[in-house]
């Protein structure tokens, strides 16, 4: 148990849960932990779809048919790796560490990125050209940038042209929607997609997910103290971020709905799953139980 769980960990498991002794310690543990485990693998497949969306978006209004140049325009990206080796390669031999300001080096975007995201995607490609890749897709970009980015990228759309632009990005990024694309609906999208990033942020940094805000419309967000409110809070987050999806592709929602991971995840979220682990220790045979008796109806659904 101490190996597993560090003291100020354990009590705070301890406090939140309502447990005392080693084994219901270590069964709620792992029960927290499973959870974690199956809404990452969700989260996986929603940043998949929502960063594909928008950098498809992205290129459909900037760029001209069938190119995807918004990040770094194609027709000068040799240019710019020519340009980032020679000035590497100076500050090597001058004995020197590189640091690109990217002020220096015009990526000929489409869209006007801010400075911030220009630096990074310059130390992208350097992080390219120090392992030999001195060539790069608009994919391979898109891949290697953080979740935060594309919020960041929306976030934009508030100020970018004093907000003219919300309603062609919103459209062309959330068909589906039903909601409007003005910018209320974007301080929505936007709210939901923070909630979304700091959930993401939480488990990637093995952090609880005991707490997690509710939002309560016209009033300060709610945070957990038990169970139940647990369960519920995980379970407006979740469906928030499958309802994002339907706006996206109301196809690509229906697989998430019916995907091994969400079916795991909402398995595990239930009270009756909280207890079985609790009981058991967490051990192998917990998640077992749990299936069995949601497949013989024994759970409510």
């Amino acid at each position: 148990m101490s190996l597993l769980i560090p003291i100020p960990r354990k009590q705070t498991y301890q406090t939140f849960f309502n447990v005392t002794s080693k084994s219901e310690t270590q069964g709620v543990y792992q029960w927290h932990q499973d959870l974690a485990a199956a809404a990452f693998l969700i989260l996986c497949d929603f940043e998949i779809i929502f960063r594909s969306k928008i950098h498809q978006a992205m290129a459909s209004l900037n760029c001209y048919p069938n190119q995807d140049d918004w990040i770094v325009g194609s027709r000068q990206q040799q240019n710019l790796v020519n340009k980032l080796q020679r000035d590497m390669l100076s500050a090597k031999q001058a004995g020197k560490d590189f640091y690109p300001d990217a002020n220096n080096y015009n990526l000929h975007s489409s869209f006007k990125l801010s400075k911030k995201d220009r630096q990074n995607f310059i130390n992208i490609i350097c992080e390219y050209i120090e392992k030999g890749k001195t060539s790069f897709t608009h994919d391979d970009l898109v891949a290697s940038v953080s979740f935060g980015f594309w919020v960041s990228l929306l976030k934009r759309l508030e100020w970018l042209k004093h907000g003219s632009l919300t309603t062609q990005y919103l459209t062309e990024i959330f068909p589906h929607s039903t909601k409007g694309f003005d910018l209320n609906h974007l301080k929505s999208i936007l709210d939901t997609l923070n909630r979304i990033k700091s959930f993401r942020n939480r488990i990637g940094h093995h952090d609880s997910i005991m707490r997690i805000p509710e939002p309560i419309a016209g009033h300060p967000d709610f945070y957990p103290r038990t169970v139940n409110q647990m369960i519920n809070s995980l379970k407006i987050l979740l469906l928030s971020l499958l309802d994002l999806v339907r706006d996206i592709d109301p196809q690509c929602s229906l697989a998430i709905e019916q995907s091994k991971n969400w079916k795991s995840f909402f398995l595990l979220l239930k009270v009756d799953s909280f207890q079985v682990y609790r009981s058991n220790s967490g051990n192998l045979e917990s998640y077992v139980i749990c299936y069995l008796n949601n497949s013989y109806n024994t759970f409510d659904k």
